[in-house]
């Protein structure tokens, strides 16, 4: 079977686990379709992953020299939350102050929306928990 967004290959599903990750994420059908489709955006993709490699090896022992202390005292997942939201935060130090105040806007209001999204999704599994 195909996904009917991006027309890869998908399991049993209509809908591919990476198009399925942005809809659940806050993008709809035809923004995702503009992007796989738009060359600009998919070697943005491309490059990012480069990056974000090399973010990662520039940055990971100053984490781990930042974090010494914590290991004793924080469990693993409080310890990944925690660097998991240092590199968010990396990553909006970087990009942010390169944007104009309007798409500034934008970029938040994006955020904020996917945030919603995802608490919304978050309530619905934890419902049917309890079905």
């Amino acid at each position: 079977m195909h996904c009917r967004i991006c027309g890869k290959k998908s399991d049993e599903t209509r809908v591919c686990k990476e198009c399925s990750y942005f809809l659940e994420n806050g993008a709809d059908e035809e923004t995702i379709r503009k992007m796989y489709s738009d060359d600009k955006t998919k070697k943005i993709w491309v490059e990012n992953k480069k990056i974000s490699k090399s973010l990662a090896n520039a940055y990971y022992s100053y984490v781990f020299d930042n974090y010494k202390g914590h290991f004793k005292k924080d469990s693993k997942e409080n310890f990944g939350y925690n660097t998991f939201v240092d590199g968010i935060n990396l990553g909006l130090d970087i990009v942010v102050p390169l944007l104009d105040e309007e798409t500034q806007n934008k970029v938040k209001e994006k955020i904020s929306n996917m945030i919603k999204i995802r608490a919304k999704r978050e309530v619905s599994i934890q419902n049917k928990k309890f079905d």
